[in-house]
């Protein structure tokens, strides 16, 4: 992440409405799911501590 704590990343989280589909730094970028805040690929189901709801 670009913070300065690492964050807490759960893979198959179960909370769908706090899933990585459902933050601000959440991207489809083609066929890839995109984080902005990690600068990585990241799986739609997932979740870490710097979520931020769309909605």
């Amino acid at each position: 992440m670009a913070h300065e704590i690492e964050a807490d990343f759960v893979y198959d989280y179960y909370n769908e409405d706090q899933q990585c589909k459902n933050c601000t730094s959440f991207e489809k970028r083609g066929d890839q799911n995109f984080c902005t805040e990690a600068n990585s690929e990241v799986p739609e189901n997932a979740h870490c501590d710097f979520f931020q709801s769309k909605y």
